[in-house]
């Protein structure tokens, strides 16, 4: 297949130039706008500087209470994703990985109890933390300032686990009596006007009425017991989706939820409605109303009886986009809404409305989004960030793409124009069935080695100097993942300011741009969404689904952390495929689900529209306008869709004398 190339253009070299210009023009306004500030970047290491501290005491004093003596050096918190790779835009989340190398169990086994006292000193020191453990990786959300309510809601939950843990009823009492004797609704609150710096020196020695908790008896004896029993139904507490350019991407970090497994119907043919009055199979051919996961308890009367009729249309028309009803069904419906809202007499709605009970009782399934009761509001908390546990892959990552970072001036304000886009976009949620932001960037960086012409960046994992470093650190495997690049920074900066990675030194970004999203939104020529696989670990950067296997969505089960254990279900959707270039098993874009590729390639079109508009200098919409917010994509108000059954074939008598 022929790719679209700079030179390749149907377009005239006038057309090109305003086109061009147009986007160099967008990106000279937004792109100072995206950037994280210098002032930005030193609270963020601050912050880091402190919660390593916290880490190193903690870790510190249950070692030594446990084997008798230990390093404390030996633990560190190290920053990676944006803020390392030199890609982050304004509020950007820290991302932070906690390493203990001498720490046994490591620190993301199910073993460890060093999780869950980290989140207990940070709560009685007065910050915001929520230890996750029903993610691809135990992680801990935490932020600088929670508000008083979210304090107390985030103690409740740890209240809840304490409570849910395998110890008699009157230790728990016990326990939770000596708590509330400390002053304060929040066990150990610290003073809130004291600065994080401040809360790190209390704990070297300054204020005994500050010291750090060393954890109840119970947590440093055993493991954390019944993580099952966490709430984790639903997302996972949404961060500035601006934070995601992690080593393994904020995929990475998505809740294995039971809706996030049932909403990839779309995915599959439509299947039938049952008849009125008849039961609703589930995949298994199992009746749905007696599986107390699929559908609520059965209602005294259909909701057609009670509610009224403006929630009646809402709640139809919303059945009807998620694919509820067959096309007869729909027409009953459409007469009702149309009905309501047209204003005609109260008999004729009557007549439309005694109609809908002849339809399947699909109202019954609604269930509305739960209340992200412990979300951390996107500003006025302080500086946010997820610390997760022992991920070295998440490093080795960020130091590549810091790398390709320096190979040359127009990376990264590409990718900071790419990433403000897609936030403006409202397609940069993972958490919500769209991209995560190191998606995006990937993309940028797939288009700038393997369809610019020439290539902009060498490809940092085959190039010549990555085979000749022989350093322990370049020829290590990690989990089994080759981790190898050209990572000498020093000798990328030099070759880039001689001009010696490519000949290239001409082209501005907004012609980058321009072919970058004429790219992804070609017919033809270029990116096909439906059967390639953007692979930057290889040459020329495309492998073919077929290749992968990544042809239908499934789902995966881990190997357990802990022997005996069941290993975590992790969905695997392939919609749109871009492969981790060290875990080349993973999909960055997994969380991608129907509507949400169908919103990003919407996006990518009327983007590549608007560019070809300025050739006439007849743009009729803003780039970067501000897109409705999008509901969450991943969740389904009334379930998964039920698959048809499948008529069994009559038994055939044995033949007759």
């Amino acid at each position: 297949m022929n790719r679209l190339a700079p030179d390749r253009y149907t377009a005239s070299q006038i057309d090109m130039q305003a086109q061009n210009a147009y986007l160099d023009a967008i990106a000279e306004s937004e792109i100072p706008k995206a950037m994280i500030s210098v002032a930005e970047e030193h609270q963020k290491e601050k912050m880091r500087q402190a919660l390593q501290d916290i880490c190193q005491r903690v870790i510190t004093e249950y070692e030594v209470e446990k084997d008798g003596c230990f390093d404390g050096n030996t633990v560190s918190l190290k920053c990676y994703g944006s803020l390392r790779t030199g890609f982050a835009t304004h509020s950007s989340d820290m991302d932070l990985v906690l390493t203990s190398p001498s720490s046994n169990p490591h620190l993301a086994s199910t073993e460890s109890d060093i999780p869950r006292l980290l989140e207990k000193a940070l709560l009685k020191l007065g910050f915001g933390a929520r230890l996750l453990t029903r993610t691809r990786m135990p992680l801990i959300k935490f932020c600088e300032k929670p508000t008083p309510e979210l304090a107390v809601r985030l103690q409740e939950e740890r209240n809840k686990w304490e409570n849910q843990k395998a110890v008699p009823l009157k230790d728990v009492a016990k326990k939770s009596a000596d708590e509330t004797t400390e002053g304060s609704s929040i066990p150990g609150r610290m003073d809130e006007k004291a600065t994080p710096v401040d809360r790190a020196a209390d704990l070297k020695g300054g204020n005994p009425e500050r010291k750090l908790p060393r954890g109840d008896a119970d947590e440093t004896s055993s493991p954390p017991m019944l993580h099952q029993h966490e709430r984790m139904d639903e997302p996972e507490l949404p961060r500035n989706p601006d934070s995601g350019d992690h080593g393994i991407g904020n995929d990475a970090f998505i809740i294995n939820r039971d809706s996030s497994q049932q909403n990839d119907q779309t995915e599959k043919p439509d299947a039938a409605i049952p008849a009125p009055g008849q039961p609703t199979p589930d995949k298994d051919g199992a009746d749905v109303h007696k599986k107390k996961h699929a559908v609520p308890p059965v209602a005294k009367e259909r909701r057609e009886a009670v509610l009224p009729d403006k929630e009646l249309v809402r709640l139809y028309k919303l059945a009807i986009k998620e694919g509820w009803f067959e096309p007869g069904e729909r027409t009953t419906i459409f007469n009702f809404c149309r009905a309501v809202e047209g204003g005609i007499s109260r008999d004729q709605v009557a007549e439309c409305r005694a109609q809908l009970l002849s339809l399947p009782d699909v109202l019954n399934r609604y269930r509305p989004p739960p209340d992200h009761l412990l979300d951390y509001p996107k500003d006025g908390v302080g500086v946010q960030c997820d610390i997760i546990f022992s991920n070295p892959l998440a490093i080795h990552n960020s130091a590549m793409l810091r790398c390709y970072n320096l190979s040359d001036p127009r990376v990264k304000p590409m990718v900071l124009f790419v990433k403000a886009w897609a936030k403006r976009r409202k397609i940069n949620s993972p958490y919500h069935g769209t991209l995560s932001s190191y998606g995006y960037v990937l993309m940028v960086l797939h288009y700038l080695i393997n369809i610019a012409t020439p290539a902009i960046c060498l490809n940092l994992q085959h190039v010549e100097m990555a085979l000749r470093d022989t350093s322990a650190e370049n020829t290590q495997t990690i989990e089994g993942y080759n981790v190898r690049f050209w990572r000498d920074e020093a000798m990328i900066q030099h070759w880039a300011t001689q001009g010696l990675i490519t000949p290239d030194r001409h082209s501005t970004v907004g012609s980058l741009l321009r072919g970058f999203f004429q790219y992804f939104a070609a017919p033809s020529g270029g990116f096909s969404w439906s059967m390639e696989v953007l692979s930057l670990r290889t040459p020329g950067g495309i492998l073919t689904k077929q290749q992968k296997q990544w042809i239908a969505a499934k789902t995966e089960v881990l190997d357990p952390v802990k022997a005996g254990e069941k290993g975590q279900e992790v969905r695997q959707r392939y919609l749109f495929a871009i492969e981790d270039p060290f875990e080349t098993n993973h999909n960055i874009a997994r969380t991608v689900v129907h509507n949400g590729i169908v919103a990003i390639r919407d996006e990518f079109r009327r983007a590549n529209r608007l560019i070809q508009q300025a050739a006439n200098a007849r743009v009729t919409e803003d780039l970067f306008a501000e897109a409705a917010a999008k509901d969450d994509l991943n969740y389904r108000y009334f379930g998964p869709r039920p698959r048809p059954q499948v008529a069994k074939a009559p038994v055939q008598a044995a033949n007759a004398t």
